[in-house]
C-alpha cells in the first residue's frame, strides 16, 4: 500500500484525541462526527489520475460556456477598416477564451504497477476505526470528519498499525504513525479524496464494494 501522508495540516492534532478502544474522551476540543455515508468498504480506483469532482466539472463547464458566450457576441462584432489612413489599419477587439486547467503536483499520485491483480480495500466503520487491505500488507488506523461551513468536509486519518508486509503493487512501506488529512467528497457509491477544498484537485478515487 502506498504511503498516505499528504499534507501537514493542524488537523491532524485532532487524531491525537482520539480515544483507544473502550476509551471515554473526557473533553472535546472540536466538533466532529463520523460522515455515516462513507460508512462501509471501499476499493481505490489505482488507475485514476488527479480528478475532479461532479461539482467542479459543472462550475467549470458553466464558467467555460459564459465565456464562449461572450467570445461569440465579440465575434459578431465586424472589424473597422479606416478608409484614407497610411496602410489601411485595420482595427478589431480581439476576445480569448482562457480555458485554465488546476495545477497539480505529481506527487499527490501514488505510483502504482497498474495489473487486474492489485486491489486496495478500505473499511470505515462507524466506531472512528478504519482497517485497509493490500496484498500481504494490512493497516489499522482511527479516522474521523470534519464539516466544515464552506467547502468539503475533511478527513483525516491516522495510522495506528502497519504489518510492514509487501503490497500489492509490490512495495513494503511501514506506515505506522503516519497521518493522512484530504478533502473528502462522497456522491453515492463514488469517494474521493481531494487536495483542495473545491474538489478541483483529487488525488484518490473510490468505488463502494460493501455498505
Amino acid at each position: 500500500m502506498e504511503p498516505l501522508s499528504f499534507a501537514s495540516f493542524s488537523l491532524a492534532s485532532i487524531l491525537a484525541s482520539l480515544p483507544v478502544n473502550g476509551g471515554v474522551t473526557t473533553q472535546p476540543t472540536i466538533t466532529t462526527h463520523i460522515s455515516p455515508a462513507i460508512v462501509g468498504q471501499w476499493e481505490i480506483d489505482l488507475d485514476s489520475n488527479i480528478t475532479m469532482t461532479k461539482e467542479a466539472k459543472a462550475r467549470q463547464a458553466a464558467l467555460s460556456d459564459v465565456q464562449t458566450s461572450k467570445l461569440i457576441e465579440s465575434s459578431n462584432e465586424e472589424p473597422a477598416i479606416e478608409a484614407g489612413t497610411d496602410g489601411g489599419i485595420l482595427t478589431q477587439r480581439e476576445a480569448r477564451v482562457l480555458n485554465i486547467q488546476p495545477t497539480t503536483s505529481k506527487n499527490l499520485i501514488a505510483s502504482v504497477n497498474k495489473s487486474t491483480q492489485c486491489r486496495e480495500l478500505y473499511n470505515f466503520g462507524a466506531d472512528n476505526e478504519m482497517r485497509a487491505s493490500s496484498g500481504k500488507e494490512w493497516t489499522y488506523g482511527r479516522y474521523l470528519v470534519t464539516h466544515r461551513e464552506e467547502g468539503l468536509p475533511i478527513i483525516a486519518i491516522k495510522t495506528v498499525y502497519d504489518n510492514n508486509e509487501i503490497d500489492c503493487s509490490g512495495n513494503q512501506v511501514d506506515q505506522t504513525d503516519e497521518a493522512l488529512i484530504a478533502f473528502l467528497y462522497h456522491d453515492g457509491n463514488q469517494m474521493q479524496w481531494c487536495a483542495d477544498p473545491d474538489g478541483n484537485e483529487c488525488f484518490m478515487n473510490f468505488n463502494r464494494v460493501l455498505p
